[in-house]
């Protein structure tokens, strides 16, 4: 695989880590620790750096930083990109997401982007955690979603990177990365959440090698999809304006038949809905149609990328991001749209579109925010001193509790988006953001009392 430009630049510089934040960046060389502030002006990557910079501050993030490492006794080279949103209400909580990128850009995107949603999931649950991201440049993804044991060295220097935060950063897993992964990254740290549990074992290539976590949750898809549900049952309330309406006969599409379909799938057949599919993956489409009777409407790239097009009561997006764009409401004939995947929106302004046009959205950072409840069950964080303890004793019964929770909080963002005449969109994160800068204005106002004592 080609090095990307800025890659590229860093490795000709034995440049390990470039951060950008506050319209300037900072270097670490290989021969040092210590950041030195880049010459901008003379530079190649000069443009690449104040649109990234752009970009940070059009979104309030707080820092970004792209990592060229060579990894430890491997001839493995980490290139990552990290992005902290938030830490305005306690430790960010990112996911690991490993994927075979073209450019820097889309891993900036992804890392952008996810970081915010995983803030604005922790603000809207009243959570004491803040979000980032963490995106991982691989050529072969899959390699470390099966445990090879040629890239634990790989996954171990995540695991030093997370450690240099002392807690104020808790990695996940998210694409491509799994828990058996996020056991082999706690080798180096202890800041790691769904873990392998006790009871399971780290699969290596066939074998069984170590024991899980004794505070490990194990794989938080359930989750994720039993909040999807919930989301859905909610929306369909609103909309016909009852109370536990059923999704028997109902045409729900989903887009994307993995692990977080499946487990939703298992809902939705239970409750009698007329189910459809689409997929580029032929065994997961076999394995709905025979066993669950799913009608598969979409099986090559083409057919998927043209699914929303399908007349029905729900479409569910649980693959990649990006599904609804200003060129495509147009083409939605659905009354609602809830589902996993992360960043669904192309831009803010859709989810203004979508209302207009009559579609019901729940924001994805509030529909899909299972996986995260489930993760910090593992985690308590004081929110006044700032420590952060994991907990010995994991209890799933205390996630679905919160979950049906969830679906109160959904409900008023939908009145007061009637009310208001505003997309649910806007309500969430108006109240979501402005949680967290009330707490970013109270760290500033302890900060400068600080000061001022001490002078």
């Amino acid at each position: 695989m080609s090095t990307s430009k800025v890659f590229q630049y860093m490795r000709d510089n034995s440049i390990r880590r470039l951060r950008i934040k506050n319209s300037t960046a900072y270097m670490m060389r290989n021969q040092t620790n210590e950041w030195v502030l880049l010459p901008l002006e003379k530079n190649p990557i000069y443009g690449f750096l104040l649109l990234s910079d752009l970009i940070l501050a059009q979104m309030g993030h707080e820092d970004l930083i792209m990592i060229y490492e060579k990894v430890e006794n491997s001839d493995l080279v980490c290139k990552a990109v990290l992005c902290i949103y938030s830490i305005d209400l306690g430790p960010a909580i990112a996911g690991l997401r490993i994927d075979d990128y073209e450019t820097e850009e889309d891993m900036i995107e992804d890392s952008v982007m996810i970081s915010r949603s995983v803030a604005r999931k922790a603000s809207i649950n009243n959570l004491n955690f803040g979000g980032a991201q963490l995106v991982l440049d691989h050529a072969r993804p899959n390699e470390t979603f099966y445990n090879k044991e040629a890239v634990f060295p790989l996954l171990e220097h995540v695991g030093k990177i997370i450690e240099e935060y002392e807690g104020q950063i808790i990695l996940g897993p998210d694409l491509n990365s799994s828990m058996q992964n996020m056991h082999i990254v706690q080798r180096q740290t202890a800041h790691v959440i769904c873990n392998v549990k006790e009871t399971d074992f780290v699969c290596i290539e066939g074998r069984n090698e170590e024991p899980g976590s004794h505070n490990g949750s194990g794989e938080p898809t359930p989750f994720t999809a039993f909040g999807v549900y919930q989301s859905l049952k909610v929306a369909t309330d609103f909309i016909e304006n009852s109370k536990d309406v059923s999704l028997k006969g109902k045409k729900i599409l989903i887009i994307g038949l993995g692990k977080c379909g499946l487990a939703l799938t298992d809902y939705l057949v239970k409750e009698g809905a007329d189910l459809y599919g689409a997929d580029i993956d032929e065994n997961a489409c076999k394995i709905m149609e025979e066993i669950y009777g799913m009608k598969i409407i979409a099986r090559t790239r083409e057919e998927v990328r043209s699914a929303h097009h399908f007349e029905c009561h729900a479409i569910i997006p649980c693959a990649t991001g990006g599904l609804i764009s200003d060129k495509r409401i147009k083409d939605f004939r659905c009354k609602i749209i809830v589902g996993a995947a992360n960043h669904q929106l192309n831009q803010d302004k859709d989810a203004v579109l979508l209302h207009e046009n009559g579609i019901l959205w729940i924001p994805d950072f509030m529909s899909n925010c299972g996986g995260l409840l489930n993760a910090i069950q593992e985690v308590g964080h004081d929110s006044e001193s700032g420590q952060v303890a994991y907990r010995q004793n994991y209890d799933p019964a205390l996630v679905y509790d919160e979950l049906l929770r969830i679906k109160d909080t959904i409900y008023e963002i939908l009145q007061t988006s009637a009310e208001e005449s505003l997309s649910p969109y806007e309500v969430a994160i108006a109240r979501a953001d402005l949680r967290m800068h009330d707490r970013r204005k109270t760290r500033w106002i302890k900060y400068l009392a600080s000061r001022a004592k001490s002078n």
